[in-house]
């Protein structure tokens, strides 16, 4: 690993969404000034590096110095950094990836699914005052909720019941729309793509991936990039995780 991708030990700030999810922080302004909306960091929590892969997680948001996560309890890992306490330390090296292109004077609908809602937090707010921006996020049950202009959820009550796809067709039955922007699971992002493809709608899409290196090196991140016919792999931790979504081989995912 090169010098301006060093592996850092840094202490954090957390705080406690709900029984699911955490926000862990840190504080260092080189890093800050460094991060772009979609990139990336390897983390891990110092307390298990003996026995733990990094996790690639998405950049939540960036408040001056400070660099801030959302992390969802899914697995050892991500329960290792849910289980950190404010002051312990955290290992990391970013930022990592490339990002989402910036436009300006376009109505956007950003689509967010469960985990994929922290990259389009920080979109949103490295968008200029000149875009339109309507977000739909997709949550499974209640925990899974997070600031949007509309929600959907699979699971328990809400206002907007099911997939979130059900409610991109809605809304661009009202608005029309520029540009999609999306994360989350890849069906749904192999929806997102379907669904804007068919009306000529551009979209850009975080793809989410098993990463064990973070820097290109393994290629066990890979997804197929261009048509049915003829395509190459691109690894997801490196020429992405942001990519066209009309570039993206879906029947091969």
């Amino acid at each position: 690993m090169n010098q301006e991708l060093a592996c850092l030990s840094l202490a954090v700030k957390t705080e406690r969404i709900n029984e699911l999810y955490r926000v862990i922080s840190v504080e260092e302004p080189g890093l800050a000034k460094k991060c772009r909306a979609g990139n990336f960091f390897e983390l891990r929590s110092s307390a298990v590096s003996s026995r733990k892969l990094f996790k690639p997680i998405s950049v939540y948001r960036v408040d001056g110095s400070e660099i801030s996560f959302l992390i969802k309890r899914l697995g050892p890992g991500s329960e290792a950094l849910c289980d950190l306490k404010t002051g312990d330390l955290l290992e990391l090296y970013g930022p990592l990836g490339n990002s989402f292109p910036l436009v300006s004077d376009a109505h956007i609908l950003l689509v967010s699914g469960g985990v994929g809602y922290p990259p389009l937090a920080g979109l949103k707010s490295a968008l200029d005052s000149s875009n339109h921006v309507f977000s739909l996020h997709g949550a499974t049950t209640s925990l899974d909720r997070f600031p949007a202009d509309e929600i959907w959820q699979i699971e328990g009550s809400s206002e907007h019941q099911g997939f979130v796809t059900e409610g991109i067709l809605q809304y661009l039955e009202r608005a029309s729309v520029d540009l999609v922007y999306a994360c989350g699971p890849s069906a749904m992002l192999k929806a997102v793509s379907m669904i804007c493809a068919a009306r000529g709608i551009r979209a850009y899409v975080s793809m989410e991936a098993y990463m064990a290196c973070g820097i290109g090196a393994c290629h066990g991140c890979v997804i197929p990039v261009g048509d049915a016919s003829s395509y190459d792999y691109q690894r997801v931790c490196k020429e992405g995780p942001v990519f066209d979504a009309a570039s993206i081989v879906w029947e091969l995912i």
